[in-house]
């Protein structure tokens, strides 16, 4: 049996980080392609999927241009990975409590990266916001310094807020969140 793991690392060219997989420790993804955004990876890849899973992109950064996927079959006790013409075999606990690990791993998160989840999380259960044309998509730290930025899809067009904050502390953060959702979306 092969043994799945992980490291997160920051992506410079993407602003961002990614996840790369390791199979027996050696990267699968390659030299040429970046693994995804730990939020990213998140989304595409859960513990219970198979069929075809996106596990990489393109080394531009975005997904969308010459992803990685892994034709993945999951059965009672090993699951079975095809990826770049390989084939892996995984004890399949282990192999799911691997992309567990992943959910709950933070320790890559800087200021900005753990503000981002928290504000996330935040948008997530407060329901002020929401109503039948409105979707949350994303908010970020990244797109200017001392700046939350975040993005609404309303009636099929992303509108974004900006709202300043000290860039030091997730308490001025949130500080600053409510503010932005008390001024937008107060009743």
């Amino acid at each position: 049996m092969n043994e799945l793991s992980y490291k997160i690392e920051p992506s410079e060219f993407s602003n961002d980080h990614e996840v790369r997989l390791l199979v027996d420790g050696d990267d699968v993804l390659g030299p040429d392609q970046l693994g995804l955004d730990p939020i990213d990876f998140l989304a595409f890849v859960r513990p219970d999927m198979a069929g075809r899973v996106l596990v990489g992109r393109c080394d531009c950064g975005c997904i969308g241009c010459s992803d990685i996927f892994a034709e993945v079959q999951l059965a009672d006790h090993h699951a079975i990975w095809q990826l770049s013409g390989r084939t892996y075999h995984f004890e399949v606990a282990s192999y799911k409590s691997t992309l567990t690990d992943i959910a709950s791993d933070h320790s890559w998160e800087d200021i900005g990266r753990r503000v981002e989840r928290i504000l996330t999380e935040r948008i997530r259960v407060d329901d002020r916001w929401v109503t039948e044309d409105t979707h949350f998509d994303w908010v970020s730290t990244r797109c200017s310094r001392h700046q939350l930025t975040y993005s609404f899809t309303i009636a099929g067009q992303q509108v974004t807020f900006v709202t300043g904050w000290d860039a030091q502390t997730e308490a001025d953060a949130i500080a600053a969140h409510d503010r932005l959702f008390f001024e937008r979306f107060a009743y």
